[in-house]
């Protein structure tokens, strides 16, 4: 009879950190928030539907973003909390790992790719890869 093999894959698991991004957000808070992550203003933008321009020249922000826009967001930060996990608490240095342009990703930055589900396991998959290089 066989045995069932045991999984040695190691994953890097995101620490347990009430999501920065709630329910009833202003969009300037939004995009500070993003910042934080390491995320683009663009990419802020294209998640939120909020005008990256009129956040620059101080206009607006004050609107409320609704639950529905923060989906994408919340994948982002799963992505960076897992990547902060990696490099040990250093933000940082999650934060250039994040925006750091990534051959296993085709080119694109992680940040960029978590945006969707598929894409946050695709960034996932790459981060168990380093955490099992680097003994994490």
């Amino acid at each position: 009879m066989a045995t069932a093999k045991k999984s040695t894959k190691k994953t890097v698991d995101a620490p347990v950190i009430p999501s920065r991004f709630v329910d009833g957000m202003t969009a300037k808070d939004l995009f500070r928030v993003g910042r934080q992550l390491g995320m683009s203003p663009e990419q802020c933008e294209r998640l939120s539907g909020v005008s990256a321009s009129k956040m620059r020249r101080g206009r607006g922000g004050e609107e409320i973003v609704l639950a529905e826009k923060l989906v994408g967001f919340r994948f982002v930060e799963t992505t960076f909390n897992r990547a902060l996990a990696l490099c040990g608490g250093n933000e940082p240095a999650a934060v250039q790992w994040v925006s750091a342009y990534a051959p296993a990703l085709n080119g694109r930055k992680p940040i960029e790719v978590a945006e969707t589900p598929a894409g946050a396991k695709s960034v996932e998959k790459l981060l168990a890869v380093l955490a099992g290089a680097v003994g994490a």
